[in-house]
């Protein structure tokens, strides 16, 4: 017989590198118990929640997009921010670690904001699956502690069909989307296309207050209003030679526009008595990006035992066209004008390739399972930053801003692992060995900064099946976490007049030792403790200017670092088993080891509780709701205070389930804010940052054509890792 069982996976996590956060989800498995064999199977469970949204595995944790209402009308950025323990600021991280993101499998090597960028001009329709991998085995690159494959949606059916997507927002503007996508497949051949647009406009409010040497302090109140555009479209073909033999070719792109105001008043207040000062900062903003990908495989299986030899070449293109005007004024506390108005400006287009090329060979003998393989990706990114001052009317070079930055890296890797089962044991071990030539040249600068390493990457994962009702895990991993190709950039990046960015040429890699244990009992318990050892590790520093009274934030190598993340879960199906409700308390603690004048070794122990609540309303609604609060915590520079959010949503199956119709309001009552303190370096200040994070969201998809499911094969580029690391 079959039973099914509920659990919820919710994680605790910190930012080693970055900023601390939690996040919850839940899973709902099912569970095989018909013979003893099947006890070892429960490594892989199923979701059957009202909606099935989660399957728990025990190499990663797979989230079906589709099925969740709060992705209605959003983009592939929010959907990705609904996967358990994920959350962003200031960079992606899952549990505290660094992420790799993967689109299709392939690597995407962007980070930071144009990572996010990327992703954000994306229709949330377009994603099938997310699939979250805290170990990856060797055949995933070093670099990241953590994989998300985002699987783009693709359509299994025979014969030729469809769906016609259309979503809108509200905020405090309004957001819509909308596409198309067609398939047709037969018993060889498989071709299909999408189209999507999407239209997003976003309110975000910042505050800041910073303190600065003999009772000298600058407040900053900024609003921002960003618009987003977006093209997404795909073509592919895969066709079937034989029982043995396939290959194909992938297409997608996304062609966007951003267009962003922002407005500063920056308040400069002398408590010794000096006047104060105002100066009023107008950017306008506009960038245009173009981000065409190809892929070409080749599979052929060989042998009885289900020997398969995969080739892979990818081709990735990420082209950015990026403009700021930037126009001062300075008043008095009176609104007198007090100096010229200060005009600047900057073009700084970008042009970055990713090339890779990779074999894959798997095969059994006996009861192991082998995994061996080899490949290399080849980046070049090129950046140009130029920056101008206006001079009596005039457009000339601002030196001390200006910089055109080169950075090439190769990366050369192979890998072998092994799996095998003996009776209740699960054995996985692997190994990579990856080789990286870097070199980054500052043309403005005439500087060159070369890097060359060979590291070897270790895992090994243990599963215990004790019965049908419980089971343990754990693993071990040895990661290398990479910088974004911007943090090696030296140039200075103007923000206002008080604060700056600047890369660190000197920057190396960090290196991460990585256990975890793992523990599920029947149908409504599950915990989870995970311990982390840095060296090297990324850290964001602020620093004073030369004049003491600018900032420039930064990144520094910091000796080493410590983490530790616990969670506890409890899940239980309530009401003849309609509501499903998911209820989480979890803890982290994390601390750079550093000096004590760096502000960087403080330290706190922090909490959150979550709970995720769906229920079935009628055979074809569902509603659901999900909380989160997170306690205060202190990490390294900074004091983070405590978070709350609150969703609502509603589903349901229309014109003879060929459609879907879901409604959903995120962060209810607009409490999502993050607010902090940071004390680095001697810098002090004080920052609230509040996003437009609550919205009400519409959509409709239908679907057209055969319904006879065939399985279909996913696609995975071999880029996606260097991708992820150019949106820094």
């Amino acid at each position: 017989m079959r039973h099914h069982r509920t659990l919820t996976y919710s994680l605790a996590f910190s930012f080693l590198a970055y900023m601390p956060v939690i996040a919850q989800s839940h899973t709902t498995m099912a569970k095989d118990t018909s013979t003893a064999a099947s006890a070892k199977n429960l490594q892989g469970v199923t979701v059957t929640a009202a909606a099935p949204f989660i399957i728990q595995r025990a190499d990663r944790i797979i989230l079906h997009v589709s099925q969740r209402t709060a992705t209605a009308g959003g983009n592939v950025y929010e959907a990705l921010l609904l996967t358990p323990a994920l959350t962003d600021q200031q960079g992606l991280q899952f549990r505290g670690k660094q992420v790799a993101v993967y689109i299709n499998g392939k690597p995407t090597r962007l980070s930071g904001e144009e990572l996010k960028q990327y992703l954000s001009s994306m229709p949330a329709n377009t994603v099938d699956q997310i699939h979250v991998i805290p170990q990856p085995s060797a055949k995933y690159e070093a670099n990241g502690g953590v994989v998300i494959d985002i699987i783009l949606a693709k359509n299994k059916s025979y014969g030729t069909n469809g769906t016609l997507t259309a979503g809108g927002g509200l905020g405090n503007y309004l957001r819509h989307n909308g596409g198309v996508s067609i398939n047709h497949r037969n018993a060889q051949l498989n071709v299909y296309g999408s189209y999507d647009y999407l239209y997003n406009q976003t309110a975000t409010r910042n505050s800041a207050e910073r303190f600065f040497n003999k009772g000298y302090t600058v407040t900053d109140e900024q609003n921002i209003v960003d618009r987003t555009s977006a093209h997404t479209l795909k073509a592919g073909l895969d066709y079937t030679f034989n029982a043995h033999s396939s290959a194909g070719i992938l297409v997608r792109g996304v062609v966007s526009e951003r267009n962003k105001d922002i407005r500063n008043h920056s308040l400069a207040h002398y408590h010794a008595g000096g006047p104060d000062a105002i100066s009023l900062v107008n950017a306008d903003n506009s960038a245009a990006y173009v981000t065409p990908t190809v892929n070409l495989y080749y599979k052929l299986l060989t042998g009885r035992r289900g020997a398969a030899l995969t080739l892979n070449a990818d081709y990735f293109s990420y082209e950015k066209r990026w403009n700021d005007d930037f126009v001062t004024t300075y008043r008095d506390a009176s609104g007198q004008a007090t100096a010229p108005d200060y005009y600047l400006r900057n073009q700084s287009p970008a042009s970055n390739r990713i090339q890779s090329f990779s074999g894959d060979y798997t095969f059994k003998a006996g009861k192991i399972r082998y995994e061996t393989g080899i490949k290399g990706v080849f980046t070049r990114t090129d950046n140009n930053a130029q920056w101008d001052i206006q001079d009596k009317g005039m457009w000339q070079p601002d030196k001390g801003k200006t910089n055109h930055f080169i950075y090439q890296e190769d990366i050369y890797a192979a890998y072998a692992s092994a799996a095998t089962s003996i009776k209740k044991i699960d054995l996985q071990a692997g190994i990579r060995l990856e080789h990286t030539a870097a070199l980054g040249h500052s043309l403005t600068l005439a500087q060159r900064d070369s890097q060359r390493y060979t590291d070897l990457f270790p895992n090994i994962s243990i599963g215990y099946n004790k019965d049908d009702k419980q089971q343990f895990s754990l693993s071990y991993r040895k990661k290398i976490e990479r910088f974004g190709f911007d943090i090696v950039n030296p140039f200075l990046v103007y923000q206002s007049q008080y604060v700056y960015y600047q890369g660190n040429p000197a920057i190396k890699p960090s290196y991460s030792h990585n256990l975890e244990a793992g523990w599920a009992y029947g149908n409504e318990w599950m915990a989870a403790v995970s311990y982390s050892y840095f060296t090297a590790v990324l850290a964001e520093v602020y620093r004073k200017g030369n004049d003491d009274n600018t900032i420039i934030s930064t990144y520094d190598n910091v000796a080493s670092a410590n983490q530790l993340s616990t969670d506890l879960t409890y899940t239980k199906y309530l009401l003849s088993n309609k509501l499903m409700s998911s209820n989480t308390i979890g803890g982290l603690y994390a601390k750079y080891n550093a000096p004590d004048n760096t502000g960087l070794g403080s330290a706190s122990f922090g909490g959150f509780v979550s709970s995720n609540n769906q229920y079935q309303l009628a055979s074809r609604w569902q509603a659901e709701m999900n909380l989160f609060y997170y306690s205060p915590i202190i990490f390294g520079a900074y004091r983070f205070q405590s978070q709350f959010s609150m969703g609502l949503g509603v589903s349901a199956n229309v014109l003879q389930k060929k459609a879907t119709v879901s409604l959903h309001v995120t962060d209810l009552f607009h409490t999502n804010k993050r607010r902090y303190t940071v004390n680095s370096y001697g810098v002090y200040f004080n920052n609230r940052s509040m996003p437009e994070t609550r919205f009400i969201k519409i959509a409709f998809s239908y679907r057209f054509g055969n319904k006879n499911v065939k399985a279909a094969k996913n696609k995975k580029t071999g880029i996606d890792d260097v991708k992820r690391r150019m949106e820094s």
